[in-house]
């Protein structure tokens, strides 16, 4: 296998069969994320998406599946809320549940990710200063907590006037994790990240392809990671029947988030990598990832990938492989 591709995929994708379209049952879905972290292609698997409410009936399955040498790894969905008060109360329950699931596996499964929109009140009117001390109290919370240390990613959706909005949201994250490096009380707390909803069950949840382009510039800009979930289930972006909507490919966004990183585009050259629909233009050779004119190494894909670009989630795990497998990549 090519160097670059491998460290491109490498714990790619977190396995959201619980999430429409498919919907899963649980027992279903963790066998499914069981067996895949058992297959030849486990190394492009990384964690389990699973709501906090929803974590106890992870119980039945402990015996039987979470006593592997590895810990299951998963990420979190907190239950979010209409406003800062109904957040916060949430929040509270979701710690707890997070708490008795660490309790009850006693190892065998570890959270390592905490996903949540903000609530509708701070998004309404954005104000960079308000949202970071906002977010300090979440990451206190969680910090008093006495949990295993989570990183948290903050879900902002694309309305209103949506590039200040979202830019206001990465702005307040990277000033929040520039606190965390001077706060004693919060120093075993991780640099929080922004999570880019690349679709949804109805067409307009799909962001534009300048949405998507002016969040990767922006995280790069302010240094925040970020995290993308749904409609991300193909390498390349196209017209999906089916949904009847243009769907964003994984090799566009990650591709023009690493060489964002590798090459400090602006937005304008990124859209044109996020809206390209043609699959021959992304390229793997056995030194770099390539679009057109723009490459990146291996060492490159691997720094954007740790630092930058972290994960994807999606509800299927086949439909990657097998369209990679049609490019002749797998």
């Amino acid at each position: 296998m090519l160097k670059p591709l491998q460290c491109f995929m490498m714990q790619l994708i977190d396995y959201a069969g619980l999430f429409p379209p498919a919907k899963l049952p649980m027992e279903t879905a963790i066998t499914n994320y069981a067996n895949f972290r058992m297959s030849d292609d486990a190394w492009m698997m990384s964690r389990f998406i699973c709501p906090a409410s929803r974590l106890r009936e992870l119980q039945p399955f402990h015996d039987p599946l979470f006593n592997a040498d590895t810990p299951f790894r998963f990420s979190v969905i907190g239950g979010s809320g209409r406003d800062r008060g109904q957040f916060l109360t949430r929040l509270k329950k979701d710690i707890e549940n997070i708490r008795d699931f660490h309790h009850f596996h006693e190892g065998g499964a570890i959270v390592e990710v905490f996903e949540v929109r903000l609530p509708e009140d701070v998004l309404r009117k954005p104000d960079a200063s308000s949202i970071t001390d906002f977010l300090k109290e979440i990451t206190a919370t969680f910090s008093k907590s006495e949990l295993p240390p989570i990183t948290l990613f903050f879900e902002a959706g694309f309305s209103g006037k949506w590039r200040e909005s979202m830019a206001t949201v990465i702005k307040a994250i990277a000033a929040h994790n520039k606190f965390l490096i001077n706060s004693d009380a919060l120093k075993n707390s991780r640099p929080a990240g922004f999570k880019l909803r690349c679709g949804g069950v109805e067409p307009q949840m799909y962001p534009t392809p300048e949405q998507v382009a002016a969040t990767i510039e922006c995280v790069q800009r302010f240094d925040v990671p970020l995290k993308a979930t749904a409609g991300l289930h193909h390498p390349v972006r196209h017209f999906n029947k089916r949904e009847n909507v243009k769907m964003h490919g994984f090799l566009n966004v990650f591709g023009a988030g690493i060489l964002t990183d590798a090459h400090g585009l602006d937005e304008k050259e990124i859209l044109e990598i996020v809206a390209d629909e043609n699959p021959k233009n992304f390229l793997f050779t056995r030194r770099a990832f390539a679009w057109k004119g723009l490459r990146a190494s291996s060492e490159d894909i691997q720094r954007a990938r740790e630092k930058r670009v972290i994960s994807f989630g999606s509800c299927s795990f086949d439909e990657p492989r097998e369209d990679l497998a049609a490019m002749k990549l797998l």
